[in-house]
């Protein structure tokens, strides 16, 4: 006997459904996706117990006839591929034939459906990848899928769950992408007994998305680059958040993440939008199936370009003209087919991604671009290098990232160690304080200019600044002694189903930290009171940032996401780029980052300070 055998087919549904279904929030995808993909016109989603307790997606589409519903929970049983040649062309949203016995593999599945052709409907039960029972059943034309305890034979699973109300503002947000994909299709979802949203058709993509967000200030962006269309609607710069949540990415009508493309959209602002940050909006991305591959992630959430650089400039291009138009902005320069130079010294820093943990890059990451050298010597398949603009300039030389000093702090002792202009550690004399340099000057109102026996200092007012609050914060935290300012008028700003949970589920805790947020409704917040030591910040974006924060912790323990918090707070109540600063604020400033702890970097991890010796600077200017 060999020791290699088949997998029975329960034990392989059950594998398959490891990949395809996650939570509930997966099998309404792909019920819908269903849906859509039987035509229909308005589909009907109804949980309960966030989707664990009950699944059902009624629509009325076209349906299936027996022999097609007997079938259909057969692994590998689909009706959107014939031959290898249809792989290549996929424009359905389901296409390989799992979805269906995967779902029915860890629940107590239930479909009924009937076809317009048929007289009589077909019922179809089946309980863990158990026996298949077939009757026939009277119901309309369209199909009706039930799923019961979901994951009740798979424990170790379910235990992973969340909460009824974050699996909830999950289902929530898969319907809303739905309703972004087709917006001439209805969507309702009825949550334990309650209708909790109702997207009726909406005539094109434009009045879908303003349906969505409730925002009419989002501005059409609409472009071609060869067989790449564009169709996008962006917010204003200021009402950028931190982090992607609020950015929506399809691609031929399928939602996808994809970090490239977020980041392209961002760059498109140019320096109006500041790092880490990202607009909120939709970006519809049209291509000829050929062009594209969805069969690269098991639940279809990404896909893979023939060509992702010339994708990514083509949309940098058509969003960067339209963006220039429709906020009076200075258009970037960048051209679509050179890499994008490193921002230097004397220019302002364009938008980076977050990590995910809270940090940011030292250095902007590059969007993937072709250089002019290899543009030359590939075949441009799409032909976009006839269409760039003819008025963007070729990029500059990259600065090198030997010419700036770094700063960073010695975890053990707290000193200050310093690297020169080549990279070489420089240690000031021992025992030096940060109150003991002498104040000379603010540079560009972004720097302070500071002396002392060793060399000479360059403070980044805003790292330094949010260094400082960021201790005070922390150690007040510790305490629980954050004072709060209440809000003379209580500032609404419409949420996210899970941005909702989040905030519902850590009303305590977001306390803690002197934020009072009130839960007003599904789909709204209330805040009432700020730390009184950000008095000065937009409540708004100051309780978005931080709810981001938080949904990076994956809702598991608040105090993971902790110190990520209290960053992002630091960072709204700190001095900014811009801001004049007198000697008594600098001396000031001094002074308290020798109470802070580590105060060569920032929280996010950007050095405070860069040092240049008296010798390293006689040795430039020729002295030595």
């Amino acid at each position: 006997m060999g020791n290699i055998v088949v997998l029975p087919p329960e034990l392989a549904s059950q594998i398959a459904a490891g990949e395809v279904v996650e939570r509930p929030a997966s099998v309404v995808k792909e019920l819908v996706e269903n849906a859509i993909d039987g035509n229909a016109k308005r589909c009907d989603v109804e949980i309960e117990g966030g989707g664990i307790t009950l699944v059902r997606v009624t629509d009325d589409g076209e349906g299936m006839l027996p022999e097609d519903a007997t079938r259909c929970i057969e692994r590998h049983a689909t009706s959107k591929l014939r031959s290898f040649d249809d792989l290549k062309r996929v424009s359905s949203f389901g296409f390989r034939g799992e979805a269906l016995p995967s779902i029915a593999s860890v629940s107590r599945f239930s479909l009924q459906t009937r076809a317009a052709a048929a007289s009589e409907g077909l019922q179809i039960d089946v309980e863990g990848a158990g026996r298949v029972m077939a009757s026939p059943v009277g119901v309309p034309v369209g199909t009706t899928a039930t799923v019961r305890d979901l994951f009740f034979n798979v424990p170790a699973r379910r235990k992973f769950l969340r909460s009824s109300n974050t699996e909830s503002g999950h289902v929530t947000e898969v319907l809303e992408a739905a309703a972004l994909a087709r917006p001439g299709v209805t969507f309702t979802l009825k949550r334990d007994g309650r209708h909790t949203r109702e997207l009726l058709r909406a005539p094109s993509r434009e009045e879908r998305v303003r349906q969505w967000f409730g925002d009419a200030s989002l501005a059409p962006c609409r472009g071609q680059r060869g067989p790449l269309v564009v169709e996008a609607f962006l917010s204003r710069p200021e009402r950028s958040r931190t982090g992607a949540g609020g950015l929506k990415l399809l691609v031929n009508g399928r939602v996808v993440k994809d970090r490239a493309l977020a980041v392209t959209v961002a760059h498109a602002y140019g320096s109006v939008l500041e790092r880490g940050r990202y607009p909120r909006g939709v970006v519809y991305l049209e291509l000829p199936p050929e062009l594209i591959d969805v069969n690269v992630h098991p639940q279809k959430a990404e896909v893979r370009f023939a060509d992702p650089r010339a994708v990514t400039d083509a949309v940098y291009a058509v969003l960067a003209r339209a963006l220039a138009d429709a906020f009076s902005m200075p258009a970037p320069t960048r051209s679509q087919w050179t890499p994008r130079a490193a921002a230097t010294e004397d220019e302002p820093r364009q938008p980076t991604p977050d990590t995910g943990d809270g940090s940011r890059p030292q250095t902007a990451p590059q969007v993937e671009t072709l250089s002019a050298e290899t543009t030359l010597q590939s075949a441009d398949p799409w032909g976009l290098v006839g269409d760039a603009d003819p008025s963007a300039s070729a990029t500059t030389a990259a600065a090198s990232p030997s010419s700036r000093s770094l700063a960073s702090s010695s975890a053990a002792t707290g000193a200050l160690i310093v690297h020169d202009s080549a990279g070489a550690p420089l240690q000031p004399r021992p025992g030096v304080r940060w109150a003991d340099l002498r104040f000379v000057a603010q540079v560009r109102q972004t720097y302070l200019v500071c002396e002392s026996e060793d060399g000479l200092y360059v403070l980044d007012q805003h790292a330094a600044s949010e260094r400082v609050n960021f201790d005070r914060l922390v150690n007040a935290y510790r305490t629980r002694s954050v004072p709060s300012q209440s809000l003379l008028f209580p500032v609404v700003l419409p949420v996210s189903a899970a941005e909702a949970d989040l905030a519902e589920s850590h009303a305590e805790q977001i306390a803690a930290l002197g934020v009072e947020v009130r839960l007003r409704s599904a789909d709204a917040l209330s805040v009432h009171a700020v730390p009184r030591l950000l008095q000065d910040a937009s409540p708004e974006r100051l309780v978005r940032d931080l709810l981001t924060e938080l949904s990076r912790g994956g809702g598991r323990g608040f105090s993971d996401a902790v110190d990520r918090a209290l960053a992002t707070l630091a960072c709204h109540g700190s001095l900014r780029a811009g801001d004049p600063v007198g000697p008594n604020e600098a001396r000031a400033l001094l002074t308290a980052l020798d109470d802070a702890k580590f105060a060569g970097h920032c929280p996010h991890g950007r050095p405070v300070v860069a040092f240049t010796s008296w010798v390293e600077l006689e040795r430039k200017v020729g002295r030595r």
